[in-house]
């Protein structure tokens, strides 16, 4: 009994015991339990830039987020931290970029198809024509650079089947258009749902996502602090970057403030609620910056940082409070190169998955790396088929095996452009043009041009793009120009004569790349020359009613291009050499007079050649100056007639028209000549966005037979040439390029004063 008695004993103080510990131990179980850390960053644009710098200040106080929830611009810095990037890396990112490229989709001009260049940067409006209706654009910008900026920075990882995966779980917003919901993305196309969250309507076209038209989340909900609780946070710190509540109407003083709080009115009045669940809440000043400030992103960044460091100490107890240190996550790694199982085009509506693939230049089975599909993006973008172009990659079975997939929104079938212009050398003029792609038939480009002008013209071009990889196409063209060209002496306008000019023709190019063609045509071309009665009177060999031309020959040329811009190039090269024979000249000249005009016609009916070589160098020293080396010639054979003269003089942006040169110093047209050889240098210093003082010396030599001007560049290199010079102002502005000059040669000792406005026929 009394052994019963002592066993119960034991067995209760047993019992007593573990229900003493048991409590203990499991309530440090518990408290072992860190609580998450969610980090909020909301959308604005620009002052998005400002989240870089708090991420700075949460390192040093030991903070790294368990969970990142964000918003447009939010999502952006977000997700990059998500996957592995540190603020340090994100600080480079924001020094570096790029954000005028890539806040456009202007075309890289060295990225652009040679056939292509001319057309790029020509037009003031380009307005898409559907159903025989004027269409306006769902956005000012589609985001093709940007998208493929993007790309390069998630590479490999631009689709991913769950975005808690990731080194620190992450989600971002944004709206359907078509429902009026919110949309929370943890899954999916990474690039495609930051892209959704950027997305600010009217300025970015929408993201079309199954059957949801997705734009920028900080239309309602700007600041996700709910979703980031439903994810499992117990702490958040916010980052508010957003429109603020305390304005008043001297705030809202243009349209943009009107229609951007408009767009954001939801958005903001949701933040506010979501302020009160922030234990940390950190609102930089950005009062004195807008949205579109991206130029000062590096002050931006350091109003962030300035913020978060006003919110150290709080920032600093969190994190002792609960026992945290910063601990960098593993960046993904990103592997040198990836295959591609197969290859999937999403948007195809006219154009062919062949014609597509061969653009790309890529295959199923491929071994590449980001480069090797960036070059094919930017290859098959500059072809100007496509309005937007971006792809995604998902893994496949096999290891380090992936799908491309190409999203593609083809270019409008009909476009519309239109570019008006003013030359006190050739008057005012609008340019209309209609562009029909794959409308006259598969892999096909028309261009039907028309200058109402004081100097009227007109061009047509149709290209066939064959072949395998689409580098060659066959064309027809068509042109006609009627304007008058003026007669000088000493440097004073005399008179005019009218020139009538009709020409057609077929012919063959082929690209090596993008910035190098090879080509060729047969043609047909008729000129009317007609002196005025301002000429008639002043000067008697003009006393002729008329001198006309039917002349059939054909034409080769060779091009190339790499420059960075059409009018104010600061790098690059380019080279145009073109050689044309004709092989029956067929003129007619109507005098007034029995005096012969040989001069004039040449040797009727005989045949005759030209040759014609201009080359451009451009380099850039100091990021701000830019200099330019040009040297060139021309030679027509004997008996060439009226129309083997080249035209000298005048500043244009696109002179080469029927044998017009550039030659600064002279008027327009100011010089004729049958050959002629020239060598140019010129600087121009950007002293502001898109402002540029520039000057520029030209020399040439000019004569009536190659022989002559050989003979008379060899013996005589350094002897009397004529010399123009020049300078002024050149800048880059919304209606195109303008130039103001004020120029002067050794020839009269006259100034000439040049200014246009526009981009040129």
């Amino acid at each position: 009994m009394k052994n019963l008695i002592l066993t119960t004993y034991h067995l209760v103080a047993i019992i007593i015991l573990l229900l003493a510990v048991f409590p203990v131990c499991s309530q440090e179980v518990n408290t072992s339990e860190k609580p998450k850390i969610a980090l909020v960053l909301s959308g604005g644009g620009a002052k998005g830039l400002a989240h870089i710098g708090v991420l700075k200040v949460l390192e040093e106080a030991g903070i790294r987020p368990d969970i990142i929830t964000g918003t447009s611009m939010g999502s952006i810095v977000g997700s990059l931290y998500a996957v592995g990037y540190t603020s340090d890396e994100l600080a480079q990112i924001n020094e570096n970029a790029n954000w005028d490229l890539l806040l456009t989709d202007k075309e890289r001009l060295r990225n652009v198809a040679m056939d292509e260049k001319q057309e790029t940067e020509k037009y003031l409006f380009e307005i898409p024509i559907k159903e025989k209706r004027v269409n306006l654009p769902a956005g000012l910008i589609n985001g093709q650079h940007l998208e493929a900026y993007f790309s390069e920075l998630f590479w490999p990882l631009t689709s991913h089947e769950d975005f808690n995966q990731l080194p620190i779980p992450f989600h971002c917003m944004s709206v359907d258009m078509i429902s009026g919901k919110t949309v929370e993305h943890s899954s999916g196309d990474l690039v495609r749902a930051i892209r959704s969250s950027m997305s600010i309507p009217t300025v970015f076209s929408p993201v079309r996502m199954d059957s949801m038209l997705l734009v920028d989340g900080g239309v309602a909900r700007n600041f996700p602090v709910q979703e980031a609780i439903n994810m499992g946070a117990d702490i958040i710190i916010g980052v508010y970057v957003g429109f603020q509540n305390d304005v008043t109407a001297e705030d809202m003083t243009s349209i943009t403030d009107i229609l951007q709080r408009s767009i954001a009115l939801g958005g903001i009045l949701d933040a506010k609620e979501q302020f009160s669940k922030c234990e940390v809440l950190i609102i930089p000043d950005l009062h004195d910056y807008s949205a579109a400030d991206f130029s000062k992103g590096l002050e931006i960044e350091q109003a962030g940082e300035d913020a978060a460091r006003e919110k150290f100490n709080d920032l600093k107890v969190l994190a002792q409070k609960h026992n945290r240190s910063f601990e960098p996550v593993t960046k993904i790694r990103q592997p040198d190169k990836i295959k591609l199982s197969s290859i999937e085009i999403e948007g195809l509506q006219y154009l062919n998955k062949n014609f597509v693939l061969s653009k790309s230049g890529l295959e199923g089975g491929d071994s590449v790396s980001y480069k090797d599909i960036d070059e094919a993006v930017e290859f098959m973008y500059g072809t100007r088929h496509f309005a937007k172009l971006t792809y995604s990659l998902k893994k496949d079975e096999a290891p380090n095996s992936y799908i491309l997939k190409f999203s593609i929104k083809e270019t409008p079938r009909a476009m519309l452009k239109l570019a008006p212009r003013y030359n006190n050398d050739l008057g005012v003029g609008i340019t209309t043009n209609f562009t029909l792609r794959n409308m006259i038939a598969p892999a096909t480009r028309m261009l039907i041009s028309f200058d109402i002008a004081e100097n009227p013209g007109m061009e047509i071009k149709l290209n066939r793009f064959v072949g395998k990889k689409q580098r060659l196409s066959d064309y027809f063209f068509i042109s006609s120009y009627s304007f008058k060209l003026p007669f000088y002496d000493g440097g004073k306008r005399s008179g005019n004569y009218k020139r009538d000019y009709f020409g057609g023709g077929y012919g063959l190019e082929y690209l090596f790349g993008l910035n190098h063609q090879l080509g060729g045509n047969a043609f047909y071309k008729y000129n009317r020359l007609t002196p005025r009665a301002d000429l008639q009177s002043i000067f008697p060999e003009a006393d002729f009613d008329y001198l006309k031309s039917h002349d059939w020959g054909y034409q080769l040329y060779y091009k190339i291009n790499t420059t960075d811009d059409l009018y104010f190039p600061k790098k690059g090269i380019k080279l145009d050499i073109g050689f044309q024979h004709i092989f029956s000249a067929n003129s007619d000249l109507n005098l007034n007079t029995t005096e012969p005009r040989d001069y004039l016609i040449g040797e009727v009916n005989d045949a005759y050649a030209t040759l014609t070589i201009d080359h451009n160098w451009y380099k850039t020293f100091a990021r701000k100056l830019t200099y330019n080396f040009e040297v060139g010639a021309g030679f027509s054979s004997e008996d060439a007639g009226a129309n083997g003269i080249y035209m000298l003089g005048g500043s244009q942006f696109d002179p080469n028209k029927l044998q017009s040169i550039d030659l600064t110093g002279f008027n327009y047209a100011e010089l004729y000549t049958y050959n002629y050889a020239l060598a140019k240098s010129s600087l121009s210093w950007e002293i502001a966005s898109g402002l540029y003082i520039t000057t520029k010396v030209n020399v040439a030599a000019t004569a009536d037979s190659y022989e002559d001007l050989f003979d008379h560049l060899t013996t005589q290199p350094f002897g009397n040439h004529i010399w123009g010079y020049s300078c002024g102002l050149k800048y880059d502005s919304l209606l195109g390029p303008v130039q103001l000059l004020i120029s002067g040669n050794n020839q009269d000792n006259e100034s000439r004063f040049h200014l246009s406005v526009g981009y040129p026929f």
